[in-house]
């Protein structure tokens, strides 16, 4: 199964983990902790400042493995994919609406086509 196929929610579910998405997985805490309202203001700009900062392959695979969280948004309540994010990444980030998943996402392939 490649990334951006999945079946259900259930599919999705097993495969938010670290050991499935590890780019994500070092996005999250590099990028989307505690003091991401401060830093960088949004999960966008977050993304924005990983693209100037990352390596291309790195890059590919965080855009890659990004899209397993945008068919999460999509598929899965938000309540659940926060808490998800924050039990099994850690992530201190709290979206406060899907489309904040989709708006690092455009950012990510923003950047690989410059």
């Amino acid at each position: 199964m490649s990334l951006g196929e999945f079946p259900d929610a259930g599919e999705l579910e097993s495969r938010l983990t670290p050991d499935e998405l590890p780019r994500v997985a070092f996005f999250i805490a590099g990028y989307l902790h505690e003091d991401l309202a401060l830093e960088q203001g949004s999960a966008a700009a977050a993304a924005y400042d990983y693209s100037a900062e990352a390596e291309l392959d790195e890059l590919e695979e965080l855009a890659a493995e990004w899209q397993v969280v945008c068919a999460a948004a999509r598929e899965l309540p938000l309540e659940r994919l926060n808490a998800l994010l924050r039990s099994r990444f850690g992530s201190s980030w709290q979206a406060a609406a899907a489309s904040e998943f989709e708006a690092v996402a455009f950012e990510l392939d923003r950047a690989l086509r410059e």
